[in-house]
């Protein structure tokens, strides 16, 4: 069932997932045609559905403001226009990472941080600098297609670094939320991204599509114009019950993209090595964390314990022991 939907405004539109967005064009051309916003809009509201736009970096006309206005939605901006529109989502890349000056006027933000693999040494240093003044902060992993054994230990590394930090922070009143460490803490069921399935995204095109990936990297992998009887071919293959290892896994907090799911291995409900091994390192970053919080007498927000494994990937321990689903949870 639907519960909100994504607008993308624009071909520049702050890019807030895995993806990457088009060059940017000319911006008074590029936009989401003022018909198409109004479709999404009554769209949402006869299905009551929030909405998150995804904002270009330059500022959009009254028009386009007065009919956003109209619905339940969240902005999601380009950290360059934090102050264009203040109490928004900021998207940060860290190629981009602002300077100390930039981050000052920061209090309380819920932020996306973009982690290029080129970064991913300063990973827990950026972390360090933005948990001071973010009350959430979503860490997004680019590039994982490229990330091989030493990158894998290097991120498991700067998390065990960034917990030690967490840990500090835990003493605040309102500590701040980092979704790769915190997030799984507070879950006993999977938690993934769930597109097709609680979301779909109106791209600048003005057609419907699973996710703005699929609009940016999928030519033709459109669902076509905004309308209640959405054709999604093999629809059940974006559920959960139909990806035989997800289910029983217990990394809640992955994010189980579709759409890197299409693109590194062809299919939309297996994932790959990366997404896997990169879920059970965050997961075991989570389950030693909480540890360290219940060592210092703090009273962690933790609806149970989390077991410790002795896997990194689900798939490789089926395939190497030739188990069968139910054996492998068992282990």
């Amino acid at each position: 069932m639907l519960k909100y939907l994504l607008v993308v405004l624009s071909e520049s539109s702050a890019p807030f997932c895995y993806y990457e967005k088009k060059p940017r064009k000319n911006p008074k051309r590029d936009l989401l045609p003022l018909k198409s916003l109004e479709e999404a809009v009554i769209f949402a509201l006869k299905n009551n559905l929030k909405v998150n736009f995804l904002y270009p970096d330059h500022k959009l006309d009254k028009a386009y403001n007065a009919l956003i206005d109209e619905v339940d939605h969240v902005k999601i901006v380009p950290f360059g226009s934090r102050e264009t529109y203040p109490d928004s989502i900021l998207v940060i890349e860290s190629d981009g990472f602002p300077a100390a000056g930039e981050l000052k006027g920061l209090r309380d933000e819920n932020i996306i941080f973009r982690l290029r693999k080129n970064d991913l040494g300063k990973l827990s240093s950026r972390l360090n600098l933005l948990l001071m003044k973010c009350k959430r902060i979503n860490l997004v992993l680019m590039d994982i297609e490229a990330y091989g054994a030493e990158d894998f230990e290097q991120y498991r590394r700067q998390l065990e670094t960034v917990s030690d930090k967490m840990l500090k922070l835990s003493a605040k009143k309102d500590p701040p939320e980092l979704s790769v460490l915190t997030d799984r803490l507070a879950l006993d069921r999977m938690n993934n991204c769930s597109a097709g399935l609680k979301h779909l995204t109106v791209a600048p095109d003005g057609k419907l599509y699973l996710c703005p990936a699929f609009y940016y990297g999928r030519a033709g992998d459109t669902l076509g114009g905004i309308r209640n009887d959405i054709p999604i071919k093999n629809r059940h293959l974006l559920e959960l019950k139909y990806s035989p290892i997800c289910r029983i896994c217990d990394a809640y907090h992955c994010r189980r993209c579709v759409f890197l799911n299409k693109k590194l291995t062809l299919e939309v409900n297996t994932p790959s090595s990366q997404q896997c091994r990169i879920s059970h390192i965050e997961r075991e970053a989570s389950r030693l964390y909480l540890q360290k919080l219940k060592e210092a007498g703090g009273n962690p927000v933790a609806l149970a314990d989390i077991p410790e494994i002795a896997y990194g990937d689900p798939f490789e321990i089926v395939e190497t022991k030739k188990l069968s689903i139910a054996d492998f949870k068992k282990l």
